[in-house]
């Protein structure tokens, strides 16, 4: 038996001969016409601003607010507290146009981030307007014991 029809038990005369093996061959030597292109995104339209000469792109926009909390993280007093500022400003950022809110909680190297992302198109007035209501979350932050290295950051983001 050829190759091909021992894989689909078929009976074969000699793999010089058989339909099976002539069809396998067939596939694979146009197998390629499905692989990945070596320049996959050169036939994308892109759907958002380009990065790193188009290699990636991004259409929405994170403001990220991070802290260090102290303790450990199943008792933390000061980890405790930025969870209930957050609970205190959630709902209003949840009134932002096509807002998604993230929390990200680190026990390992004590950190507390909320990530606060936005299509591109809304991005624009949110930022001229001071990212409401972050002066007023990072104050609350800064005034917790135990709160250290308090910090804002603007991070492009593409969900794929």
């Amino acid at each position: 038996l050829c190759i091909a029809c021992s894989l689909y038990k078929v009976a074969c005369k000699a793999p010089i001969t058989c339909t099976m093996y002539k069809a396998v061959l067939a596939l694979a030597a146009s197998a390629g016409a499905f692989a990945p292109s070596a320049h996959p995104r050169a036939t994308v339209v892109p759907q958002g601003v380009p990065l790193a000469n188009g290699a990636m792109e991004f259409d929405r926009v994170c403001r990220e607010w991070r802290c260090k909390y102290e303790g450990d993280k199943a008792t933390s007093a000061s980890l405790e507290a930025c969870s209930k500022v957050l609970d205190e400003y959630l709902p209003e950022l949840k009134k932002i146009d096509g807002v998604t809110v993230n929390r990200l909680v680190c026990g390992g190297c004590l950190d507390f981030k909320v990530m606060v992302t936005q299509p591109l198109e809304g991005y624009g007035p949110w930022e001229e307007a001071g990212h409401p209501p972050e002066a007023d979350f990072i104050a609350k932050l800064k005034a917790i014991p135990g709160v250290s290295q308090v910090e804002t950051q603007t991070i492009t983001n593409m969900v794929l």
